[in-house]
């Protein structure tokens, strides 16, 4: 069934105005476009002889042999793609998909279910060319942590015109679904990306093979760090390393970020545990009054018996060790006191790193 590109309105626009009746498909499963384009994994590569309706017919629409070959080539098995819940102008839709797959965690090889959400919209930009955004949003739920985050892929077919040949962008992401994905971010999103580009890498050889006869013109990105040309023909191994540069530096701040998280917190143990000593030695001195004494010309009440004498004269021995204490430990406690007095130039570097970092995780990563 053919699409109808929808002019006047952009992708996002048509996302936002979604209405999901599914139950397994909600608007929070999916980031905005704007964040799914920080990295890239395949650059634009074109298609030759393909037109977006052509493509959209042989490897999206329903009930395609295409996409049970495809996850069959990943050893991917129970396989269930929902039909297409179209918009009026046929110019939307979404769609949930259910499959066994084999991820590395907690060990090589391991199946696990794995549930999709995907989403397009079909649109004429305002330079008057056509644009397919296929938005595909996976969760594993069974693996650890898996419910923390899901992975999301962009897939953008751009084509001058309808019988114009077609160009394929692939961009992804992890969407933070909790906040104790900030946790394991550093790890799991490098894993994520690599594994979605080598399957997404996959997909396009295959598309290549069955509508390309294997020859595919590949262009890599100019803005990421990549060569600045590549002869028709090439494969797409070619393309897939472009986007893996984009974000070396972006990971790099994101681990020195964590490791200056962890130097702060063996400071902060180290300080507690100077305070900890200061806090001892205050408490002593708080206490050294409270207990009773002899009378203050150092003699006993004539009227108390022996056991009372006895313990006065314990107390009494107490409290003269702890004034030796206080005495041997007055230089120690006054350089405490003195390095404390100079700390507010160090709280201002804790709450800088601090507030940095948290902005880092929580609202940019």
């Amino acid at each position: 069934m053919a699409l109808v590109p929808v002019s006047g309105q952009t992708a996002e626009q048509i996302f936002a105005a979604q209405k999901y009746t599914q139950e397994k498909i909600a608007s929070n499963m999916f980031s905005a476009l704007n964040k799914c384009h920080e990295k890239k994994m395949l650059p634009t590569t074109k298609l030759p002889g393909v037109t977006i309706q052509k493509l959209w017919s042989y490897a999206f629409e329903n009930n395609t042999p295409f996409m049970g070959r495809y996850h069959e080539s990943r050893r991917e098995t129970n396989l269930v793609v929902g039909p297409w819940e179209y918009a009026a102008d046929r110019g939307s839709g979404y769609r949930v998909v259910s499959l066994t797959t084999l991820v590395e965690v907690p060990r090589s090889g391991t199946p696990t279910p794995l549930n999709e959400a995907h989403r397009f919209a079909y649109i004429v930009t305002p330079e008057k060319k056509l644009l397919l955004v296929l938005h595909i949003s996976s969760n594993t739920p069974e693996v650890p942590a898996g419910g923390t985050f899901r992975t999301e892929a962009i897939l953008e077919f751009t084509a001058d015109t309808a019988e114009s040949d077609c160009s394929v962008t692939i961009f992804g992401n992890c969407k933070k679904m909790s906040l104790a994905f900030a946790a394991i971010q550093y790890i799991a999103t490098p894993r994520a990306i690599r594994e979605m580009t080598a399957a997404y890498k996959a997909m396009i050889e295959m598309l290549s093979k069955e509508l390309c006869n294997g020859q595919i013109t590949v262009i890599p990105a100019s803005n990421e760090g990549d060569s600045t040309a590549a002869e028709a023909g090439g494969t797409v191994a070619d393309s897939a390393a472009d986007g893996s540069g984009g974000s070396q530096q972006e990971m790099a701040f994101q681990g020195f970020l964590l490791l200056l998280a962890l130097l702060v917190t063996l400071v902060l143990l180290l300080s507690l545990s100077s305070l900890r000593s200061l806090a001892r030695y205050s408490r002593v001195i708080a206490e050294g009054p409270a207990h009773r004494g002899p009378a203050s010309n150092g003699s006993f009440p004539s009227s108390v018996g022996e056991d009372e004498s006895l313990m006065y004269a314990a107390q009494e021995s107490q409290l003269q060790s702890l004034r030796t204490r206080w005495l041997d430990q007055r230089t120690t406690i006054t350089n405490l006191e003195r390095s404390l007095s100079h700390y507010w130039w160090y709280n201002a570097f804790l709450t800088i790193a601090m507030v940095s970092l948290f902005a880092k995780v929580f609202f940019f990563s």
